[in-house]
């Protein structure tokens, strides 16, 4: 088994670049073992130091500065001071992801062509208007009292609604939702993973997304296909394109999106991509017109 290994051999390993490599190292994250003229080397005990540090900051989302505190700490309360704040910090985002993801699946699955015509939307934004006018409490959530319906059930609203909430005897019996569900922490992991500036990241997330693909229910279908064509026309990394087509050939063939969902796909010229993705397109589109 090998014991030393190069800085560009390190930073492919641990999915890094050389330059922020150096930049761990002069935050004094890892430290090198020897240098052969001007190469860094590094022996395989001292890169447990890095991996603890990717622990943190990867991981844990610490800040660098914190990760180097961490990493420096041999004091059990420095770590658990850091640690409870940026748990908090974080338990207070995932309720601010949940609630966006809420509100961002209700708007692909509302087909009114006035959102403000939508019972829910509409209902919900004349509660926002009264709290911020009239002092009375702010909604808590983005459904309004009186539609427990799920997303996909909204219609337009009659004339009236402007003036008149509909009785809550409208909708008063949620549809049995469906089995499936890897539920909103998985469903916020991958999301976080998409969009990392990682393409391992990427990479990764998206084949658990092609493992997962029966697990997921037609709100999470939706959301990471939605995401995966997004990423795909803004994506550099060629082999991440193929992984993120990949994953969206998975979606597809689960039949619960629907080819709007993944229309930003549209805006990838299919000249400037490499003839298998070129072919994932041509797959995907024939999955998509099959199912809808």
């Amino acid at each position: 088994m090998r014991d030393l290994y190069s800085i560009s051999e390190v930073a492919e390993a641990f999915g890094l670049t050389v330059a922020t490599l150096r930049f761990y190292e002069e935050r004094g994250l890892v430290r090198h073992s020897e240098r052969r003229g001007r190469v860094r080397y590094y022996r395989r005990a001292d890169l447990a130091r890095l991996a603890y540090a990717q622990l943190w900051h990867e991981d844990g989302l610490l800040t660098l500065a914190e990760t180097s505190a961490i990493v420096d700490s041999d004091r059990l309360g420095d770590r658990l001071a850091l640690i409870a704040g940026q748990r908090d910090a974080l338990r207070e985002r995932i309720g601010r992801l949940e609630r966006a993801v809420g509100v961002l699946t209700h708007m692909l699955d509302c087909r009114t062509d006035r959102a403000l015509e939508c019972p829910m939307t509409g209902a919900y934004i004349r509660g926002r208007v009264d709290a911020a006018l009239d002092g009375t409490p702010e909604p808590t959530g983005f459904w309004p009292e009186g539609f427990a319906g799920a997303a996909g059930d909204c219609a337009p609203a009659p004339a009236s609604a402007h003036s008149v909430r509909p009785a809550r005897s409208v909708r008063s019996v949620r549809p049995a939702r469906s089995v499936r569900s890897v539920g909103d922490e998985q469903l916020l992991s991958l999301t976080r993973d998409l969009v990392s500036d990682s393409a391992q990241v990427r990479e990764r997330a998206c084949g658990t997304i092609g493992d997962l693909a029966r697990s997921f229910d037609r709100r999470e279908v939706r959301t990471l296909a939605s995401l995966l064509a997004s990423a795909a026309v803004l994506e550099q990394d060629a082999d991440c394109l193929e992984s993120e087509l990949n994953a969206l050939g998975e979606l597809a063939t689960t039949g619960l999106f629907e080819a709007e969902d993944i229309a930003a796909l549209r805006r990838l010229p299919r000249a400037s991509v490499r003839p298998a993705d070129a072919e994932h397109l041509d797959h995907l589109d024939h999955l998509t017109a099959e199912y809808f």
